[in-house]
């Protein structure tokens, strides 16, 4: 693809304008996917200017102060409402802040295309923004718990569940940001219905993959599998849905030399650390915390079989499709995002019949993967080829963005 189809050249790049609440790679998928999004397109010759929450100042201005960055600050109405936990008017009135922003970084700006790269929900609303060409996206969500597993569904996303048609063609009606733009889909089937319920149409839908992956991690040679290897990992926040519990569980149930290390952080920390107490399991599972991305962590994820990650209503996961770059053999719970990455080629899908049978399902799956390397390295080498297959790349990922970004354009003119 030539300079100019891009939208730019060397000589006259292309003004884009990047808005999401969050860039930064200590907040989460949807805050680092932002940030590197923000990077490739700088690096692609375009130039950047993003729009996002004042709550990463300090980590922007320390890692990246080469960044054009506009800050949004909390006033006193933002802080009232966090504190009162009302989170859908602050979700709202989050968006109206971030939108007011935007539209006046554009009127100085001019920029050719507004990129609003988070929320990735098709629910929360997006306003309209006149006389700028919109692309919002990749949009991903509508993401329940399996049947087997619903009582652990939170309370108001059962909820959101039961009124998604009504309540989207009230917000289909209130918030027109989406039916004006064009969106970048990557939450397939479930997603584009979402969108429909609320007055979106498939002809502003182009779908795509919801994330990205460095070159520093695509380049890396593959991991290779041999002999035994009892260590097995599980990444990611440590949030209700992940289901690391099912993990930490399934070590319980596995051979006694299996252990599981468990990278990441979050708000079930505690509650895990006391599984792993009341199970006495404090020699074979251990809480290593956050690590950033980079050659570091992905150095130490080389020493382990596999990624053991159960999560119950994951619309994608990087994790995910930073295993399969790697090499690093995937047990999951066939459901969701995985499903869009992986089959029964690439990796181990665990059905969600519920948890006793998902947990022997995980600690047959470690034995299995732990004494058997040579299907382990089968495994590896054929979700890294998936993953090469289907262009993870970040430069390949943002070229086929580009059709997205002149429609907009075009749709704009007309």
């Amino acid at each position: 693809m030539s300079a100019d189809e891009l939208g730019g050249s060397a000589g006259q790049p292309r003004r884009i304008l990047l808005v999401a609440p969050n860039i930064s790679r200590r907040m989460g998928g949807e805050g680092l996917k932002a940030m590197q999004i923000h990077l490739e397109l700088r690096a692609m010759g375009h130039d950047v200017r993003q729009v996002t929450h004042a709550r990463v100042y300090d980590e922007m201005r320390r890692d990246h102060p080469e960044l054009a960055i506009d800050y949004l600050a909390d006033g006193p109405v933002q802080v009232a409402l966090n504190r009162l936990r009302l989170s859908p008017l602050l979700a709202v009135l989050n968006a109206w802040q971030l939108h007011r922003l935007a539209t006046k970084v554009a009127a100085e700006f001019d920029p050719w295309v507004v990129h609003f790269t988070s929320p990735i929900s098709p629910v929360l609303p997006y306003f309209r923004m006149r006389g700028s060409a919109v692309v919002i996206g990749p949009l991903n969500g509508n993401v329940a718990h399996p049947p087997a597993f619903r009582d652990r569904e939170p309370r108001g996303k059962i909820i959101g569940q039961r009124i998604l048609a009504p309540l989207q063609a009230v917000l289909g009606r209130l918030f027109r940001g989406k039916r004006d733009a064009v969106l970048l889909v990557a939450g397939g089937d479930r997603t584009v219905r979402a969108l429909e319920l609320g007055g979106c149409t498939r002809e502003q839908m182009v779908p795509t993959l919801d994330c990205g992956i460095p070159d520093a991690l695509i380049d890396r040679p593959r991991i290779m599998h041999t002999g035994i290897n009892h260590r097995f990992v599980h990444l990611g926040r440590l949030v209700g849905y992940k289901a690391c519990d099912l993990a930490i569980r399934a070590v319980a149930a596995a051979d006694p030399e299996t252990t599981l290390d468990v990278i990441g952080d979050g708000e079930e920390r505690a509650g895990l650390e006391a599984l792993v107490a009341q199970l006495g399991l404090g020699h074979r599972v251990r809480f290593v915390g956050w690590l950033p991305a980079g050659s570091a962590l992905y150095d130490r994820l080389a020493n382990y079989r596999g990624l053991v990650l159960p999560a119950l209503a994951e619309a994608n996961g990087i994790a995910f499709q930073e295993a399969m770059a790697l090499g690093l053999p995937v047990v999951c719970v066939n459901w969701a995002g995985p499903q869009m990455l992986l089959s029964s080629n690439e990796a181990i899908m665990i059905a969600p019949a519920g948890v006793d049978a998902v947990i022997d399902d995980l600690a047959t799956a470690m034995n299995r993967l732990a004494c058997d390397g040579e299907a382990a390295d089968a495994m590896a080498a054929s979700a890294h080829a998936r993953a090469i297959a289907m262009g993870f790349r970040w430069r390949d990922l943002l070229n086929r963005w580009q059709h997205a970004y002149h429609s907009a354009a075009a749709r704009s003119a007309s």
